[in-house]
Order: structure tokens, then sequence, then C-alpha cells
């Protein structure tokens, strides 16, 4: 091969090469997202293995002895609080706001209140509503009597026997399932980008030995050139 054909072949090499080395980095770059992909769905796994749900017991010494329980709702807040009557001794604030959240409103959404994503049950697990009780009388033996003031009092759940803060568990199969399909997704692309990455250093790995050979071809030319002219 002459010098200049060893030239010519050597930026074609060299150009060569540098595509390659953009192929590898861009493989690289979308493996990379896709291993944030897979820390994203163990994030989201998780989160749906620890998440949890509050639980009230209706009033009465009956659930207080047989230990019944129901998901927190605003039906479920009534049937503790109200008693026979159709008042609402209760009130749920928005700490964000100061205001009330309108009862009638949150109520469309109890449905969902068997679930940790239903607004009321979400929103008192980040802090975001709060729970005000009516005050009343109490009698001798500091017992309240049903007469009521008109004024309400936070109260903290956690301080509460009636309520309880449990594991939900009723999404974990459908969350276990959801991560599988997930995962397995993940892996396949990652395996197909492994497998076209390993192809790419391969073809560069030849490309580079090559490029030795075409520059030893031209260092010997060059040398042979001197010595003739010399």
């Amino acid at each position: 091969m002459g010098l200049a054909a060893s030239q010519g072949r050597l930026l074609l090499l060299t150009a060569r090469k540098s595509n390659l080395e953009f192929q590898a980095q861009a493989i690289s770059q979308q493996r990379s997202l896709l291993s944030m992909q897979q820390e994203s769905i163990s994030t989201n796994y998780s989160e749906k293995l620890n998440n949890q749900i509050y639980y009230i017991k209706p009033t009465g010494t009956s659930s207080e002895k047989t230990g019944e329980k129901k998901p927190l709702s605003v039906a479920a807040l009534r049937e503790r609080y109200n008693g026979e009557g159709s008042k609402d001794r209760f009130q749920v604030i928005d700490t964000r706001t100061g205001k009330q959240v309108s009862l009638t409103t949150l109520a469309k959404s109890d449905g969902s209140s068997t679930t940790p994503d239903g607004p009321l049950q979400r929103n008192l697990q980040l802090g975001v509503y709060i729970i005000k009780t009516e005050d009343q009388d109490v009698d001798d033996n500091g017992v309240p009597n049903g007469n009521y003031k008109g004024t309400y009092t936070a109260i903290s759940l956690a301080g509460q026997s009636e309520y309880s803060l449990e594991y939900y568990t009723d999404d974990d199969a459908g969350a276990k399932a959801d991560y599988d399909k997930a995962m397995q997704r993940v892996q396949r692309l990652d395996k197909q980008l492994e497998i076209k990455l390993n192809q790419v250093e391969t073809q560069h790995k030849a490309i580079e030995t090559e490029t030795e050979s075409v520059d030893k071809v031209i260092s010997n030319n060059i040398e042979g050139s001197f010595k003739y002219f010399s």
C-alpha cells in the first residue's frame, strides 16, 4: 500500500473509530438512564409495600372490646363523633390555609379512603390535614357529658387509642406484578444494549489494531523514502 493510499485509509479508520466511540458513549448513557429507571421502579415498589392507612374504631364500648375498626373516612368519623345527631362534631382543617375542608366534598371520595391514595388518608399522613373535635363539658369524674361547647380542639391521631396506623397490604400482589413486569422490561433492554456495546467495542478494537498496522506502514514508507533520498 502506497503512502497516499495508507494516509487515506488512516483517515477513514480515524473517522470510523470516532463514530464507534460516539456510539459507545450513547449506549452507555442509555444504560445509565435504564439504571435510573430501575432505581425508580424499586423505590415505587418499596413505597407500595410500606404504605399505610389509618383505621378508626366506631364509638361505643362494644367496638372497644371486640377491636372493631374501619378505614378512616368521613362516614367513619361521623359514626365515631356525631352519635345519633346529624350535626358534625368534628372538622377537617387544611393546615396550608387554616380553613375547614368541605366534609360534603371530602365525603365524595370516601370510596378511596380504604386505600392510602384517598385524599383524606394521604393528606392526614402528610400532615396537610388535621382533625379537630368539638369540645364537651365533663362531669365530676372527668367524663364528657355530651354538652357541646361549639369550640374545637385539634387531636393527635397517634395519641388517640381509637386510631391506628397500619400497613396496607391489599395492593402488595399487584405491586409485585407491576414491579416484575417493569424490571423484566428494563433488564431486557439493558441486555440488548450490553450486546450492542460489546459489538461496538469489538469493532473499535479491530479498528485500533488496523490503525496501528496502517501507522506502521506509513512509518515504513516514510523511512524508506528518506533512505532513498539519502
